[in-house]
């Protein structure tokens, strides 16, 4: 966020290093330093010493709740799959879509949303895309059949996607140097929540007795629409008007990159959609391949044209890509999602429909992943400076999620001796890992990159990991097919999890080779954990 600071000298200069800035950024890729101290011409623009103080924690508290429904969107339909697909009427094939129809769009326009916050206010961007996001919840509740409802949620994906990116920028702008890790702790500790508790949400939800219009799946989106349309509107008079710039607008549109905002956004829409048709219609179908033949000469294409803008132009910078480690977490990011949803899907469906327990049941087979991976989020709240650190951390979190994985292909999504000897065990020692691995991903990503480029850059993390799950769960549809009877026959669940140990151990490789420690260290600063 731009503008003119209203903090006086003296409290700059105790809040922040001194910093040539001027100079800061191109030192910082030459000499590729993670050094992301806030500085005064960088973010604050005097929100951070005019906001009150309980005015910031029920704003970082509305944040929080968007980055939760944000999550929450995704992981509580690892269980509700099924009903919702039963009750709309939706053929085995197309089941992907429930979840892929809010993740396509999602990580298609979180670029464009970030580039915006970046550019302009940030405020109207979260709360628009948080009313929108309501609303489309509401209206997703009421319908009857599966188009309209692919349409809907893919609408729902387009607002959803504006909230991350606009919370990055309000967070630096509203929070001082010394409250940003506790801000981002909180921030971060939402989406975890989100994601550990979604199957057990979804199977309370289940629970909801009723049919057609009073079933239960259709109420979850109820509830999130009322817990989100109150706070949207509270947020547009909590959140402070920034200070107006002196760009005009002209040269703002110009800032746009409106050419590299649609290359990269058709690009990224037709690879998850061709994903998503394969593993609907077959990988050999032309559904699959023209999109994914026209999506790999697009984003040449946008790269061609980013190369061609100056810097302060193009929606991605040449040289964000330069940033010490930035490409390495970008090209981790595309497990983060992918290790968790590739291993709950098979899990969930598996204890449902071959062994007939009850949604909630199931939802609580799986629950000691939340609990062990919330605990690793509260470990790493507490002692932020692991992240910064990463070698040790990632190394040991992508070791644990290989032998994590290990154990559920040898427990098999079996019930008895099984699961209390493999599955149990995996669940206790592999989310814990691949959450401290999640965590320095997004801390890293954010650390590379000075605080002016955090919209973008927080939104090229985002879409690495929306691609990746959606690659990772379209990959996993094709191998559970390979033998008839997809989860009744357990060696297809075993090919795709193999899939995902191979995967993973191939990262791990890349990162002990790629890694590089950064030739700054951040002494005086405090680690900013986001997600």
């Amino acid at each position: 966020m731009t503008g003119d600071t209203k903090a006086t000298d003296s409290q700059l200069t105790s809040t922040f290093s001194p910093i040539d800035v001027n100079n800061e950024k191109n030192e910082s890729v030459a000499s590729g330093s993670n050094d992301c101290t806030l500085s005064k011409a960088q973010e604050h623009d005097g929100l951070a010493y005019d906001t009150p103080h309980g005015r910031k924690m029920v704003l970082l508290g509305i944040f929080s709740l968007g980055m939760f429904m944000d999550v929450i969107g995704f992981s509580v339909f690892f269980i509700m799959v099924g009903p919702t697909a039963t009750d709309l009427g939706i053929p085995v094939e197309e089941q992907t879509w429930i979840i892929t129809s809010y993740g396509v769009t999602f990580a298609a326009f979180l670029l464009f949303w970030g580039r915006v916050s970046d550019l302009y206010s940030p405020k109207p961007v979260f709360v628009f895309g948080f009313i929108g996001l309501g609303v489309t919840n509401l209206v997703i509740s009421f319908l009857t059949e599966p188009f309209s409802y692919y349409v809907v949620r893919a609408i729902s994906g387009t607002c959803g996607a504006c909230l991350i990116p606009s919370s990055y920028r309000l967070i630096v702008s509203l929070f001082r140097k010394e409250e940003l890790s506790f801000a981002f702790a909180v921030y971060g500790i939402s989406g975890s929540i989100a994601n550990c508790s979604g199957l057990i949400l979804g199977g309370a939800v289940l629970m909801i007795p009723g049919h057609g219009q009073m079933i239960g799946w259709r109420w979850h989106f109820r509830i999130v629409a009322a817990l989100i349309l109150p706070a949207a509107a509270l947020s547009w008079f909590l959140i402070a008007e920034p200070k107006k710039t002196t760009a005009d607008v002209e040269s703002k549109w110009k800032r746009m990159d409106i050419v590299g905002a649609l290359l990269i956004l058709l690009a990224t829409l037709l690879l998850i959609l061709g994903l998503t048709l394969g593993a609907s219609h077959g990988f050999g179908q032309p559904a699959f391949y023209v999109p994914i033949i026209i999506s790999l000469v697009l984003y040449p294409a946008f790269i061609v044209w980013e190369r061609r803008l100056p810097a302060d132009y193009a929606l991605i910078p040449t040289q964000t890509w330069k940033y010490q480690n930035f490409t390495l977490w970008v090209g981790m990011a595309l497990l983060g999602y992918a290790w968790w949803s590739m291993e709950f899907v098979p899990h969930a469906e598996t204890y449902i429909h071959v062994h007939g327990e009850k949604p909630i049941v199931a939802a609580l087979r799986v629950l000691p992943q939340g609990i062990t991976a919330f605990a690793a989020s509260v470990f790493l709240t507490t002692f932020p400076r692991i992240s910064m650190r990463a070698r040790i951390p990632v190394s040991l979190g992508l070791l644990g999620g290989i032998i994590a994985y290990v154990l559920f292909i040898l427990g098999g999504a079996r019930t008895g001796r099984y699961y209390w000897s493999f599955t149990f065990i995996g669940s206790i020692l592999g989310p814990a890992a691949m959450h401290t691995f999640f965590n320095c991903i997004t801390v890293g990503a954010m650390m590379a990159v000075p605080p002016s480029e955090a919209g973008v850059a927080g939104a090229i993390t985002q879409t690495a990991l929306q691609v990746g799950s959606t690659i990772g769960l379209s990959i996993q549809a094709g191998l559970l097919t390979v033998y008839p009877d997809t989860y009744n026959d357990l060696r297809n669940t075993r090919i795709s999890w193999y899939f995902v140990l191979g995967w993973t151990s191939i990262w791990l490789i890349v990162f002990l080779v790629f890694y590089r420690r950064p030739a700054k260290e951040l002494r005086d600063t405090e680690v900013i954990v986001a997600h």
